[in-house]
């Protein structure tokens, strides 16, 4: 058995300890420093997590970050981050002031970073910036928090560039209703876990947009599919572009994950709002506030490549229409503009 910690005491940390308690290992889960309600919650006898249904296994050792030492990390023989993208900084500091060997490292955090002029992946970023990694593992593929945490089948990927140590990382972690699959596309699969939340927003603008009172959810279901086949295509180009295999894109990382999040999520009910043409500045001082949705970080990165770069692709309206359309609402805060009327799904 193995002893694993995991950095992020939110819904996606939580429901992680879930299936690696379950396999018998040790869990050690340290909240971050705006984790210290949920880590005292959950710690209590029978304590759930807010946004859990059940408590988490005996095995499980939940820690506040100012209780969480050196020789906890040390004893740890996988690292997991299971923080979102605004808690990356914070983590990637703790570690590079508490690792004394190298260590493989799992990421659950969805997002792009800069690399001088370039926009890059985590996978990309992050080993120069923790050099006791001796791994980067992405986790990707669709995967609800909560339904994992209660033990719903679910089917997800573990990416790495060396191939072994997805496999080796995927048996610890895996259970008959946590189905893992590996690959070593890891920038493939970080590009899809930051485009899907992107794109989700603007597959589900489709839904509100054209309103059909004849169904109890009163959504059209024809422009949703069309709009998430042009999603898919346009992630592929782009999963492409990060130098990842567009294949990706195609598999749970990318439409499968994306179909998910288009189902529900922070991202979705910002598309759902827009479909009713209101602005992102509207929804986020509203519905959303104090929220992170982090498709529209996304979309103000990836606005960097609307600049034609020698020996890459594009990002036009004529080959990329949907990105473009949900960059434009984020960065001009207008009423999403998709002329369904042109679009092509090739």
């Amino acid at each position: 058995m193995a002893t694993i910690l995991i950095l992020g005491a939110g819904v996606m940390g939580s429901a992680l300890a879930v299936p690696a308690a379950d396999n018998g290992h040790t869990v050690l889960l340290a909240g971050t420093p705006v984790d210290t309600d949920i880590i005292a919650r959950i710690g209590k006898a029978g304590g759930v997590h807010p946004k859990l249904d059940q408590p988490l296994p005996g095995n499980v050792r939940p820690i506040a970050d100012s209780d969480l030492t050196d020789v906890d990390v040390e004893a740890a023989d996988m690292i997991v981050v299971g923080v979102s993208s605004p808690g990356i900084s914070w983590a990637v500091e703790r570690l590079a002031g508490t690792m004394r060997r190298p260590r493989r490292i799992a990421f659950v955090t969805k997002g792009l970073d800069r690399a001088g002029t370039s926009l890059v992946t985590l996978a990309s970023s992050l080993p120069s910036r923790l050099p006791q990694m001796s791994a980067f593992l992405g986790i990707g593929g669709p995967c609800i928090a909560r339904e994992l945490a209660n033990r719903k089948p679910s089917a997800c990927v573990y990416a790495c560039a060396d191939r072994q140590a997805a496999d080796e990382f995927a048996a610890l972690m895996m259970t008959n209703y946590y189905r893992l699959s590996t690959t070593d596309d890891v920038v493939g699969v970080e590009a899809c876990a930051a485009l899907k939340n992107f794109y989700s927003i603007g597959v589900a603008a489709m839904q509100t947009r054209y309103p059909d009172s004849a169904r109890a959810d009163g959504q059209s279901k024809n422009p949703t599919a069309a709009a998430f086949t042009r999603a898919t295509r346009e992630m592929a180009r782009l999963c492409e572009r990060f130098g990842g295999r567009r294949d990706t894109a195609f598999d749970l990382a990318g439409l499968g994950d994306l179909h998910v999040t288009v189902g529900g999520g922070r991202n979705s009910r910002l598309g759902h709002e827009l479909g009713r043409d209101r602005t992102v500045s509207d929804v986020m001082a509203k519905e959303l506030a104090g929220e992170t949705v982090e498709g529209i970080d996304t979309a103000r990165m990836l606005s960097t490549w609307l600049q034609p770069t020698p020996g890459l692709e594009p990002i036009g309206p004529d080959r990329f229409p949907l990105a473009c359309a949900i960059i434009d609402a984020v960065l001009q805060d207008t009423p999403f503009k998709f002329d369904f009327g042109t679009l092509t799904i090739s």
